[in-house]
């Protein structure tokens, strides 16, 4: 009886060439164990880690990317909200009392304005999400002296980022945004 190998071949039965030698086993040497070694599991680890930075970097800027559109997206309804507001006034005279309490003020009016309260006091700032503070400003004027019953309503709605004052490090963190319409004197939307 020939004996057998644990690769279930016979002794003198194996491939051409293995004819008396026993099969060597797969794997390390002799002597040596199979795995990693420290240093590279460390580089692995460095490598991972450097990848991760870059993630987190690509994550915090979009977040912020999305933040400033949120906020530029509720400023511009705040303004347009304004201006509706000023437009659905009946006459001319309804509109300049709505901005400045008086019927008989006339262009060009700079009021900072962004409605009317319950009281009908004059509010010229809005509460927007997450407590930001929005500034509003409206501008009316008389665009040409030839067309002196043409006037140009402009709502300007700015902010300041991370809670700083309007004009810090250079007016860095300020924005603004405006909306704008032409009004004729005579209409009556």
């Amino acid at each position: 009886m020939s004996a057998l190998y644990r690769d279930g071949g016979a002794l003198g039965r194996g491939r051409r060439g293995d004819r008396g030698r026993r099969p060597r086993r797969s794997g390390a040497g002799r002597g040596q164990e199979a795995g990693f070694t420290l240093l590279e599991l460390l580089m692995t680890l460095g490598v991972t880690t450097i990848g991760l930075i870059g993630l987190l970097s690509l994550h915090l800027s979009l977040v912020r990317g999305n933040d400033g559109a949120s906020r530029a997206a509720e400023a511009t309804q705040i303004g347009n909200t304004a201006l509706e507001s000023l437009r659905a006034a009946r006459s001319v005279q309804d509109m300049v009392e709505l901005l400045t309490g008086n019927a008989t003020d006339a262009p060009p009016l700079d009021v900072k304005w962004c409605r009317r309260d319950e009281s009908n006091n004059i509010e010229a700032t809005a509460i927007g999400r997450n407590g930001m503070t929005y500034r509003c400003r409206v501008v009316v004027v008389a665009p040409s002296a030839a067309l002196p019953n043409l006037w140009r309503l402009r709502v300007e709605v700015g902010w300041t980022d991370d809670g700083a004052a309007p004009g810090t490090q250079g007016g860095l963190l300020d924005h603004l945004i405006a909306v704008e319409v032409l009004r004729t004197a005579e209409e009556a939307l």
